[in-house]
């Protein structure tokens, strides 16, 4: 059985406001001929399909365009909702995905047995997929209500709440057949990519697994969540594919890939990477103050994106910067300026000390520019809430 493994599309990632989309629609049909080519019997998506859980038309369109053209070759997928999907968004078109052979496993089921899919082979070989969801401590404590939990225990207890779902997932497995396990979540161990690093990590609860927590009878775990491509346990076999394309400049230079998985029942799994060529390459150039255009002259056939890092000295005027670099390379997206003390440091560069509010507002203005205020307003509004319940 030849399965091909997938995850974090981010179909919508805007970067300093220039759309990914196209390049992201464009790795997907890649994908999805690579499915045709390598005879694959199945694909599997391991969460975060869009970047937001508000996805624009054209996002929508590149994910479904991809389900249909897997459709069209006649090759099954099981799909899971990852961090950055609308689970309930995704749940509401399982039923429609269902009718061309996409099976969503978008949110957690009171029973677990239910998160268990099912998909026969053309070669008539069965693959069982117990899919499991991304799970926010939020979703694990409203799962555990479900359960009849003690909820204020699994709050304290992330991990004992995933291994309860993930040994449910493992009584689903069928003798006989093949049986893997998806995920989106992080395994202790994993080493992220420049985007997971500053910002995911930093505004988002982050919780690990062990990978001694895996079913023992999965032959293969097929991960998501973390961009950058990587095996990370032997026993079970478990694996990311990272990212389609380089998502922002702390992917830059990382070679990005799909996961081919050769497995026969009773037998381990044989994993070949398959690298991709879509999608823009992301650098960022350091240049000194003094330098710019010199240096800049070297990026004139790069045809990819970049951030340019000027070097500054002490009490160095900064008037014009952001036109000079932008007279030598229009494929500039971000100028920033790397002071030497610490008074000259940008506000938006420093990190320690901010408010929540003020970590948004630059989460925001990395993906998509300036923070409107009514979504500033908004926010702040749900943090005092949230503070008021947490005094409370």
């Amino acid at each position: 059985m030849r399965v091909l493994h997938t995850a974090d599309f981010h179909a919508g990632r805007l970067l300093r406001g220039f759309d990914r989309t196209p390049e992201i629609h464009e790795a997907l049909t890649e994908i999805s001929e690579l499915a045709k080519s390598e005879r694959a019997d199945a694909v599997l998506v391991s969460g975060d399909l869009f970047d937001t859980g508000n996805p624009s038309a054209d996002a929508e369109a590149a994910v479904f365009d991809f389900f249909l053209r897997l459709r069209d070759a006649g090759i099954p997928a099981v799909a899971i909702a990852g961090n950055h999907d609308s689970a309930a968004r995704l749940d509401s078109v399982a039923g429609l995905l269902g009718w061309i052979g996409i099976q969503m496993v978008a949110q957690p089921s009171a029973n677990p047995v239910e998160m268990v899919r099912q998909v026969q082979t053309r070669g008539g070989e069965l693959l069982t997929v117990g899919a499991l969801p991304y799970l926010s401590e939020r979703r694990l404590v409203k799962a555990a209500d479900l359960l009849g939990g003690d909820t204020g225990a699994w709050r304290q207890k992330y991990r004992e709440g995933m291994g309860f779902f993930l040994r449910r997932l493992g009584e689903g497995f069928k003798a006989g057949g093949v049986n893997m396990v998806m995920a989106h979540t992080t395994i202790d161990g994993a080493v992220p990519s420049g985007t997971e690093k500053n910002y995911q990590f930093d505004l988002t609860n982050h919780y690990t697994l062990s990978g001694l927590q895996l079913p023992a009878g999965a032959q293969y775990v097929a991960l998501g969540h973390i961009h950058k491509p990587q095996q990370v346990s032997e026993a079970p076999f478990a694996a990311y594919p990272g990212s389609v394309i380089q998502l922002d400049f702390g992917e830059g230079g990382e070679k990005k890939q799909v996961n081919l998985i050769e497995v026969e029942a009773g037998r381990p799994a044989r994993l070949t990477a398959i690298p991709l060529a879509s999608g823009r390459e992301l650098k960022t150039v350091r240049v000194d103050m003094d330098n710019v255009e010199a240096r800049l002259e070297r990026e004139k056939g790069f045809t990819g994106l970049l951030k340019v890092v000027v070097r500054a000295p002490s009490g160095t005027a900064l008037p014009g910067l952001k036109d000079r670099v932008l007279r030598v390379t229009e494929n500039c997206l971000a100028v920033e300026l790397d002071a030497q003390q610490e008074d000259l440091a940008l506000p938006d560069l420093k990190r320690e000390g901010l408010s929540l509010i003020e970590l948004y507002e630059r989460y925001w203005k990395e993906r998509r520019g300036e923070l409107p205020q009514d979504l500033r307003a908004a926010f702040k509004e749900a943090d005092d809430l949230a503070r008021e319940g947490v005094e409370a």
